[in-house]
């Protein structure tokens, strides 16, 4: 699962790594913590045009729909299991025509121990900007919504999300491009889903619980200062 994530660099730092560009630079807004279920504006480039870095809602909604708070009530689809996209009502179309690259620097993910809950923050080592591997729907000309694409925990993750044993989809460098190549077809899609995750060394430490904490504003550079919790030294 996927339902914090940052993106603090600027937006020619993200131009230059994914060789693209905004059209509005004006529209970026860094984030030091998104909260998915505030339905904020992630950045994504979509399969049709890979040129362009869109904002987009983060929580996919039908192509159509009357009611977005109700919906909301009844589906959260801020990710989608990669394992069954293509056989989902919601996500098999989108999956084949609509993947887009939903870019980041790192994301929040808790670590259960003694029933108790311990946010951590995770990233490359280098800090560089990744790239999860999404879909999306358009809704009206350039208003988008987009779903993160989960898999199985690697080693890595499961140590960290130790209940559910899941994890963003983050793309290699090398399979980027692939995932929004228009010509892909089922089969190649479900070979990337397992083969593209990135190569890259991740790093993971423990930050306040203002995270998810819904009283506390938690959007500010401080949320990534790491943050020691004298009970979990005396366990490990």
């Amino acid at each position: 699962m996927c339902f914090h994530l940052s993106n603090t660099k600027k937006p020619m730092e993200l131009e230059d790594r994914f060789d693209s560009r905004f059209e509005d630079i004006s529209i970026f807004e860094p984030s030091y913590h998104l909260n998915g279920f505030d339905y904020g504006t992630v950045y994504i480039i979509k399969q049709d045009d890979e040129d362009i870095i869109e904002p987009s809602i983060w929580g996919m909604l039908p192509e159509y729909y009357s009611d977005e708070k109700e919906f909301r009530k009844k589906f959260n689809t801020l990710n989608a299991r990669s394992e069954k996209a293509l056989h989902s009502k919601m996500f098999s179309e989108p999956i084949i025509e609509r993947r887009c690259l939903i870019l980041a620097d790192g994301f929040f993910e808790s670590k259960e121990v003694n029933g108790m809950k311990y946010p951590h923050f995770v990233r490359y080592k280098n800090y560089e900007p990744f790239a999860f591997a999404g879909i999306y729907n358009e809704h009206g000309l350039g208003e988008y919504s987009c779903s993160i694409l989960t898999t199985e925990a690697n080693s890595f993750m499961a140590e960290i999300h130790n209940t559910k044993k899941r994890m963003p989809l983050i793309l290699d460098k090398t399979t980027e491009k692939l995932w929004i190549d228009n010509s892909l077809n089922n089969i190649e899609i479900l070979d990337l889903i397992k083969t593209g995750f990135t190569k890259e060394k991740f790093e993971a430490y423990t930050v306040s619980k203002d995270l998810t904490n819904s009283r506390v504003r938690s959007n500010h550079s401080n949320i990534l200062k790491k943050v020691e919790y004298e009970e979990l030294k005396t366990l490990f």
